[in-house]
C-alpha cells in the first residue's frame, strides 16, 4: 500500500509536475505573446503619433511662412527654414518606425517627398517676397497650387493613420485572446494539486496584476493620445482659421472690410462670447466702437475715453474673470448681482502706435476660453489695421501737394483725363482754369523763400473754399494752380475766376512780425468742347490764355481764343 502509495503519490506528482511545467510552459508562452501584443499596440501608437507630430511641424513652417509675408520679421522666417531639418528628421523616425511594414515604409517615403516639394514651394514663395515684393508673393501662391501638395500630404498621412488604426483594430483583440488563454491554462491546474493550485495562482496573480498595470498603462497612454489628437486637431483648425482670417484681412481695401471680417471669424471662433473692436479717433481723445458681434456678459459703452481702459493704459491685456477680485474698466457695466462675467480688453498696436483694443466678454465664470487664440487675431488685427492706416496716408500722400493740400500734377492728368470722359459721354461742358501767382519770384526775392511758401499755402485754402464737392483744385507745379470745373459753363466759370481775382487781393498775411504785401493772380480759362477735346489741348490753350493774361497786365481773366 505505502509503496502503492507511494506509486499513485510518485505518479501524480510526476502527473502534477508534468501538468505544471506544461501549464507553466504554456503560462509562459502565454505571457510572452501578451507582452508581445502589448509591444505592437504601444507601437501602433507611436506611428500615430508621429504622423501627428509631423503634420503640425509642416502647419507651423506654414504658419510662419504666412506670417513673414505678412511682417517680413526675420524670426518667422527663420522658423519656417528650420521646418525642413525638423521634417527630415520626423520623417527618418516614421520611417524607422514603419521598417517592418513595407507599404507603410513606401508611403513614409512618399509623404517625404511631397513635404520636400511643399516647404520647396513655400521656400519659392519667400524667395519671391523677399526680391519681388507681397504681391508678387501673392501672385505666386495663387499659381502654383500649392494647395494640391497640402491636399496631398494630408490624405497621404490620413491613409497611414487608417492603417494604423486598422492593425490597432486587428491586434487588441490578439491581446485579449491572449490573457483569456492565460486564464483558462492557470484553471486547468487548479484541480490537480493544492500545491499547484496556489503556485499557479500566485503566478497568475502576479501575472495579472502586471496585465493590470500594463492594461492601465495603455489606457493612460491612448486617453493621452486621443486628448493630444482633439487638442492638436483643434488648433490644427484654429490655425487654419487664423490662416484665413490673416489672408483676408491682407486682401481688405479698406477699414470697413476689415472691420467686417474680423466680426464675422470671431463670431466663429469664439461663440461663446460677445465683443467689439474700438478705434481711437485721429485726435486720440475718444475711443469708439466699430463693430460689435454676440451677447456680451458684460455690455461696454460703445463711446469712452482712453483712460477708462487698462489695457489702453498699461498697453497690456486687462482680463477679468468671474472669479477674480480685480479693477473693472470703468468702459464695463459689472454684471447684476448673482450673475458672473468674464472680459479682456487686448489692445491693439501696430508699428508702435496704439490703434485701439478688442474687448471680449462672456458668461463663464472661470478664466476666459482660448484666450491665446484671441490674442493671435488681435495681433493679426493689428497689423491689417496699420498697414491700411499706412497704405492710405502714403496714397494721399502720392497725390497730395504737402504745402498746399491740394492735389497734385499726376492727379490733376488722370482726373482731367476722366472728368473729360464723362462730360463728353453726357454732353455736358466743363471749364479749366490755369492760375498763377503774379510777381511771384520777385517777391520770394524780397521776403525769402517761408514767406513765399506762406503765400502758396494760404492761396491753396483760398481755392479749396472757393471749390465746389465736384471741383478739382491742383499745384500745377511752382506758384502755378489749376482748377477743374465739371459741368460748368463759360458764365459760371467767369464768375468764378473773378470772385476768386477777388479773394486773392483781400489775403492778409505776416511773417516775421510784418506785413506782406497784396497778392494778386493772373487766369486763363479753356472750355469743354470749344476749345478742346483732349486734356493736353486744353491745358496748353488755357496756359496761352494764362500768358495773354500775364501780358496784358496781370490780375485779370483772359479766356482761351475759340480757334
Amino acid at each position: 500500500m505505502p509503496r502503492l502509495m507511494r506509486t499513485r503519490y510518485l505518479l501524480g506528482f510526476v502527473c502534477a509536475a508534468s501538468i505544471l511545467v506544461l501549464v507553466g510552459i504554456a503560462i509562459l508562452f502565454a505571457t510572452e505573446r501578451f507582452r508581445s501584443d502589448s509591444r505592437l499596440v504601444a507601437h501602433t501608437y507611436q506611428v500615430i503619433g508621429q504622423i501627428e507630430s509631423i503634420r503640425g511641424t509642416l502647419l507651423s513652417g506654414l504658419l510662419a511662412q504666412r506670417n513673414y509675408l505678412l511682417t517680413g520679421e526675420a524670426a518667422y522666417r527663420a522658423e519656417h527654414d528650420a521646418t525642413r531639418t525638423r521634417e527630415r528628421t520626423a520623417i527618418g523616425v516614421l520611417v524607422a518606425l514603419v521598417s517592418d511594414n513595407p507599404p507603410q515604409a513606401q508611403r513614409a517615403s512618399q509623404l517625404g517627398d511631397l513635404i520636400e516639394k511643399r516647404l520647396d514651394k513655400s521656400a519659392e514663395i519667400i524667395r519671391i517676397f523677399d526680391s519681388q515684393g507681397l504681391d508678387a508673393a501673392q501672385r505666386n501662391v495663387r499659381a502654383n497650387h500649392s494647395s494640391v501638395l497640402t491636399q496631398q500630404i494630408s490624405q497621404l498621412a490620413t491613409g497611414m493613420q487608417d492603417v494604423e488604426l486598422h492593425l490597432l483594430a486587428l491586434r487588441q483583440p490578439a491581446s485579449d485572446r491572449s490573457a483569456r488563454q492565460l486564464i483558462a491554462l492557470g484553471a486547468v491546474g487548479i484541480p490537480i494539486s493544492l500545491a499547484i493550485l496556489i503556485w499557479i495562482y500566485l503566478l497568475l496573480s502576479r501575472e495579472a496584476n502586471h496585465r493590470e498595470r500594463v492594461e492601465a498603462e495603455t489606457r493612460s497612454l491612448n486617453n493621452a493620445l486621443n486628448s493630444n489628437v482633439v487638442e492638436l486637431e483643434r488648433a490644427t483648425a484654429d490655425l487654419r482659421e487664423l490662416g484665413r482670417y490673416a489672408g483676408q484681412l491682407q486682401s481688405c481695401r479698406n477699414m470697413s472690410e476689415a472691420l467686417e471680417t474680423t466680426r464675422r471669424t470671431l463670431a466663429s471662433l469664439l461663440p461663446e462670447c460677445g465683443g467689439s473692436v474700438y478705434l481711437l479717433r485721429a485726435s486720440g481723445d475718444h475711443a469708439e466702437a466699430a463693430t460689435s458681434w454676440g451677447i456680451p456678459g458684460a455690455v461696454s459703452h460703445p463711446l469712452l475715453v482712453p483712460h477708462e481702459c487698462w489695457a489702453l493704459r498699461r498697453g497690456q491685456p486687462h482680463v477679468i474673470d468671474g472669479s477674480s477680485t480685480g479693477m473693472w474698466c470703468a468702459h464695463v457695466d459689472a454684471p447684476p448681482a448673482g450673475n458672473t462675467a468674464t472680459t479682456a480688453c487686448v489692445p491693439l498696436v501696430a508699428h508702435g502706435t496704439n490703434l485701439g483694443f478688442l474687448y471680449l466678454s462672456d458668461h463663464s465664470a472661470g478664466p476666459l476660453s482660448r484666450f491665446p487664440i484671441m490674442t493671435a487675431a488681435a495681433e493679426q488685427l493689428s497689423l491689417a489695421l496699420g498697414n491700411l492706416s499706412l497704405q492710405e496716408t502714403l496714397r494721399t500722400q502720392s497725390i497730395r501737394d504737402v504745402l498746399t493740400g491740394l492735389f497734385n500734377r499726376r492727379y490733376l492728368e488722370e482726373s482731367l483725363d476722366r472728368e473729360l470722359a464723362r462730360c463728353q459721354r453726357r454732353s455736358l461742358p466743363l471749364a479749366l482754369m490755369m492760375l498763377d501767382l503774379d510777381q511771384f519770384k520777385a517777391f520770394n526775392d524780397s521776403y525769402g523763400h517761408e514767406a513765399g511758401d506762406i503765400v502758396l499755402a494760404a492761396f491753396g485754402r483760398l481755392l479749396q473754399a472757393k471749390c465746389r464737392t465736384e471741383d478739382i483744385a491742383c499745384r500745377y507745379g511752382g506758384e502755378e494752380f489749376t482748377l477743374i470745373l465739371p459741368e460748368a459753363d463759360l458764365g459760371i466759370a467767369r464768375r468764378r475766376a473773378e470772385d476768386i481775382l477777388a479773394a486773392t487781393t483781400n489775403i492778409r498775411l505776416r511773417h516775421m512780425q510784418r506785413d506782406l504785401p497784396t497778392i494778386t493772380v493772373s487766369i486763363g480759362l479753356a472750355m469743354f468742347p470749344q476749345h478742346g477735346n483732349g486734356w493736353q489741348e486744353l491745358l496748353r490753350v488755357a496756359d496761352a490764355a494764362l500768358y495773354r493774361a500775364k501780358r496784358d497786365g496781370r490780375n485779370r481773366v483772359e479766356v482761351a481764343d475759340a480757334d
